[in-house]
């Protein structure tokens, strides 16, 4: 009844697909993917400029410029930037050379990254073109996120039907809003949505009992070195992706195990499964020069810090402000429950209930997906919350399990859908969908672009949070703020004190603005008249409270950032 209406080995190779298109015989169901995600190109692409800095772009730049001097220089990274992936702030890199030869090639500096400049403005420059073109990087790189829904959906419920798999993620506000500036979680969820499907996949293949699957020098010992690199690529962006490793083992043991396979069979797949952990663990550590003299305790020692979080900063939650390291069981639960909406809540559980309803009916390829997409969303946030983890900025360190949602939700309506009898239920049940993905769709679209801070209904939205749990976290909006400033013509030299991430203003300042950092300055001593510009976080908007506030960027009748005037 709810059994897929494709075989796992039907299923066009790339070749295949690309064959296709070049003969101008692509099948509808492929052509109703490619519109999905070109509707969201054509609707995401031109926004892509509108994002401001984010608080972490600056630090996954410099770590990038760090890690090159360590490689060439056999200098030591500083701080705990030894502890990031280069791989996504890699990739990006290489897009803003590309650009620059094209655009600069009779003045082109490849290294250039304008940090001896004695001129301020300089600096500033080289960082925002980068920032300029890792934007577009991001962007893109959530489209392999849309693309990887669309297929596990395809899987699970026939590919006529996967199109909706990517239109649904797109109406996850925090994703979308995440996936044009965020240098590290979008990235993330993008490989590991592209590894679940990978692995599901892989695991298919492995069960097959037509073939000889062993290693070797052939074709499956290929598949299985791409996998381990691509599982490699993933913990190169951040390094809890090794646990796809887990997952993947845990998969093949548990549809094994209910197939009845052989001894043979087992062993292997234990020389498959050795061979993905050393192609992990070789391509894991390509991204980690600060691992290259000891592979094995760079790797301990950074699972370490980042499980520990040593961070001294506090959030905002239920009204109070606590250290990372003190937050309750309940802060991300919490977060996914305020801040996921609750068609998707409610469909995420409804999308498990029918699929164990109707497992048996299932083929090897579409428990695999199951299976692995349940991992992706369930266990790393199971992990922390057992370990109580240090947690931070919401649920955007768990933006990986919105993908694994969106199949769920995605996969529980296409079912129930096609479950219908008649004609009128059918449209009705679209016209349902349609209400309650246009009223989010209103929400992001008055958010923008801030979509990163929305709030379900339930929760009762952005106003409720507001004084009670942590909004506007990334200092995007500072952005908005400086530009008002620099629509007010102010005379020249004329300064703005600014409570949050200088460089999240600095990069969009008027060149006759002077911007100051107010954690490094005493506003008493600043001769008068001054602008105050603060972010909505650590009660920045409350300090000064002798100027008065003359503007506020606001989203839901909510202040984002706050503009003082001190004279």
């Amino acid at each position: 009844m709810f059994k897929s209406d494709v075989i796992p080995n039907q299923v066009p190779n790339i070749i295949i697909f690309f064959q296709r298109i070049y003969q101008q015989a692509l099948t509808k169901a492929e052509l109703k993917i490619i519109a999905a995600i070109l509707a969201i190109v054509l609707i995401g692409l031109p926004t892509v400029d509108d994002y401001g800095l984010s608080v972490d772009e600056p630090t996954e730049i410099a770590m990038l410029r760090r890690n090159f001097e360590l490689v060439t220089e056999d200098k030591r990274i500083p701080g705990d930037l030894r502890f990031f992936g280069t791989f996504f702030n890699l990739t990006a890199e290489t897009v803003f050379q590309i650009k620059q030869y094209l655009t600069n090639a009779g003045d082109y500096h490849p290294l250039n990254y304008q940090t001896q400049a004695e001129d301020e403005q300089a600096k500033i420059a080289a960082l925002a073109a980068r920032v300029e073109v890792k934007h577009y990087v991001t962007f893109c790189f959530s489209l392999i996120t849309y693309a990887a829904v669309a297929c596990l959906v395809g899987i699970l419920t026939g590919w006529n039907y996967a199109w909706f798999g990517a239109i649904s993620l797109a109406f996850l506000p925090q994703f979308w809003g995440h996936s044009f500036f965020n240098p590290k979680d979008p990235p993330f969820a993008a490989i590991f949505t592209l590894t679940t499907l990978a692995g599901a996949y892989l695991v298919n293949y492995y069960l097959q009992t037509d073939k000889k699957i062993k290693p070797g020098l052939n074709r499956t010992t290929l598949y299985t070195v791409l996998f381990g690199i691509l599982v490699g690529i993933l913990s190169g962006i951040r390094i809890g992706g090794f646990l796809v490793l887990g997952f993947i083992l845990i998969t093949y043991l548990f549809l094994a195990f209910s197939q009845k396979v052989t001894r043979k069979q087992y062993l292997n797949f234990a020389g498959l499964y050795l061979i993905i952990c050393l192609s992990w663990f070789a391509s894991n550590t390509i991204w980690y020069p600060a691992f290259w003299h000891n592979p094995v305790s760079g790797f301990l020692e950074t699972i370490n810090y980042l499980s520990g979080h040593l961070l001294k900063i506090k959030v905002l939650f239920a009204g109070k402000e606590i250290f990372i390291q003190n937050v309750p069981r309940n802060y991300l639960i919490t977060w996914m429950w305020m801040t996921v909406p609750l068609i998707f809540q409610i469909g995420f559980f409804l999308g498990i209930g029918l699929i164990i309803a109707k497992y048996k009916q299932l083929t090897n390829l579409q428990k695999a997906t199951a299976i692995l997409v349940f991992c992706q969303v369930v266990c790393l946030p199971l992990i922390a919350i057992i370990k109580n983890s240090p947690i931070y900025d919401g649920m955007r360190h768990f933006l990986f399990t919105l993908p694994g949602i969106a199949v769920f939700t995605a996969t529980a309506a296409i079912w129930i859908y096609r479950l219908l009898p008649q004609k009128n239920l059918k449209i009705i049940a679209v016209t349902f969908i349609v209400i309650v993905y246009s009223a989010i769709a209103r929400d992001a679209i008055a958010l923008h672009p801030y979509q990163y801070i929305y709030f379900n209904r339930i929760s009762g939205g952005l106003p409720a949070a507001h004084g009670r749990y942590d909004t506007e976290y990334w200092g995007l909006s500072l952005r908005e703020g400086i530009e008002w400033i620099n629509q007010q013509n102010p005379p020249k030299n004329t300064t703005v004190l600014v409570n949050g991430f200088l460089y999240s203003a600095q990069i969009y300042a008027a060149p006759n603005l002077n911007l100051i950092n107010y954690q490094k300055t005493q506003p008493t001593t600043l001769p008068k008249p001054f602008y105050y510009l603060a972010w909505s976080r650590w009660n920045a908007p409350e300090e000064l409270p002798e100027c008065p506030t003359i503007h506020q960027v606001t989203r839901q009748q909510t202040p984002l950032t706050t503009i003082k005037y001190c004279q």
